[in-house]
C-alpha cells in the first residue's frame, strides 16, 4: 500500500514538473509533435502511392503491337516465342491477342462519350494495329524481380518481326514511383532524426531546470535518507508524460492533415504532387483507419523513447547529490 501511495506521489510530483516548466515543457511539445508529424505524414504518403501503383491495372502489362502485314503463320510463330519465353524467364501470368477490330472496339469503349470523332473510321480505314498483351508477375507479389522484367522486354525486342518501337511498357513509371518513395523515405529520416535530436536536447533543458530548480530540495532530501529512484522517478515520469501527451495531440492533427490536406493534394488537382507522372491523375487514399493503431503505437513508441531517454540522461550528472 505503501509502495502504490509513493508511486502516486511521484507520478503527482511529475504533472507538477510539466507544469512548473511550461515553457519549456511547451517547446519539447512542439518538437516532439513535429518530429511525429513528418514520420507519419511521410509514412502514408509514401503508402499510398506504393499501394495505387501496384493495383494499376496496365502497370504490368507490355503491350506489342504487330506491323501490318503479318500472315497468320507469322503472328502464330510470335506468340510460340512468348510462350517459350515465358517458359525460360518464368515471370508471365498470361498473354492476350487482339485483332485490328478489337483494338478499335476497346478503344471506342474506353473513349466513352468522347468517341464520336471515331465515326470517321471504319472496319477499312481503321488507324489502330493489332496486338498482343503480356501480363507478369505483380509488382505486388513475393515472386517480382524487376531484373526477370527488364530480361522479358529484352527477349521480346529480340523476336523476329518485332521491333523496338513496336513495344510499349509502363517500367518507366515504376521506376519513377519507386524513385519518389526511395526519396520521400530518406527525406523523413533525415528530418526525424534531426528533430528526435532536437526533441531530446528541448526536454532534457527541461528536466534541468526542473532539477535547478529543486536542488535544495533535493540536497536535503539526499541527507534526508531518500533514495535516488524515489528522486529520479518523478523527472523519469515528467518525460514520459511530455512524450506521451505529445503523442495524443500528433495524432489528432495527423488525422485533419491527412483527411483535409493529403487528401486534397492527392486528388489529382492543379498542383498535384503526382501530377507529372505519365497517366497517373488522381490516387485513391486509404482510410485512416487503417493507419490509426499503426501510428498511435509508433507516437507512443517515439514519445516514449524520447521522454526516458532524455530524462536519464540529464538525471544520470545532475542527481549527484
Amino acid at each position: 500500500m505503501r509502495r502504490i501511495s509513493t508511486f502516486i506521489y511521484q507520478i503527482g510530483q511529475g504533472f507538477v514538473g510539466v507544469f512548473r516548466n511550461g515553457v519549456m515543457s511547451f517547446a519539447s511539445l512542439l518538437v516532439l509533435v513535429s518530429c511525429m508529424l513528418i514520420v507519419g505524414t511521410f509514412y502514408m504518403v509514401i503508402d499510398n502511392i506504393d499501394k495505387n501503383l501496384k493495383s494499376t491495372d496496365d502497370i504490368n502489362i507490355i503491350y506489342v503491337y504487330l506491323p501490318e502485314g503479318l500472315t497468320d503463320e507469322q503472328t502464330l510463330d510470335i506468340n510460340e516465342q512468348i510462350k517459350k519465353i515465358g517458359e525460360e524467364i518464368g515471370n508471365i501470368v498470361d498473354w492476350q491477342s487482339y485483332s485490328k477490330e478489337q483494338n478499335f472496339e476497346r478503344y471506342k469503349n474506353r473513349a466513352g462519350v468522347s468517341a464520336k470523332f471515331l465515326d470517321i473510321y471504319n472496319e477499312h480505314n481503321n488507324p489502330l494495329p493489332s496486338s498482343i498483351e503480356i501480363r507478369f508477375t505483380s509488382f505486388s507479389s513475393a515472386d517480382f524481380n524487376m531484373d526477370d522484367v527488364f530480361k522479358l522486354k529484352n527477349r521480346l525486342e529480340s523476336i523476329e518481326y518485332i521491333s523496338n518501337e513496336d513495344i510499349k511498357e509502363n517500367l518507366a513509371l515504376y521506376e519513377k514511383v519507386t524513385g519518389l518513395n526511395k526519396t520521400l523515405t530518406l527525406v523523413a529520416a533525415w528530418m526525424m532524426a534531426i528533430l528526435l535530436v532536437v526533441s531530446l536536447f528541448v526536454i532534457m533543458n527541461t528536466i534541468k531546470l526542473g532539477l535547478h530548480a529543486r536542488r535544495n530540495e533535493i540536497t536535503f532530501m539526499r541527507y534526508c535518507g531518500a533514495t535516488k529512484s524515489f528522486i529520479r522517478t518523478p523527472f523519469i515520469i515528467e518525460g514520459i508524460i511530455i512524450g506521451i501527451f505529445s503523442a495524443g495531440v500528433a495524432l489528432g492533427l495527423q488525422y485533419y492533415i491527412y483527411e483535409f490536406i493529403i487528401s486534397d493534394a492527392m486528388a489529382g488537382g492543379t498542383g498535384s504532387i503526382i501530377e507529372s507522372i505519365d497517366s497517373v491523375t488522381a490516387l485513391s487514399l486509404a482510410p485512416f483507419s487503417d493507419y490509426l493503431q499503426l501510428l498511435a503505437a509508433a507516437f507512443l513508441g517515439l514519445g516514449f523513447f524520447a521522454g526516458v531517454i532524455s530524462s536519464t540522461i540529464s538525471l544520470k550528472k545532475h542527481l549527484k547529490v
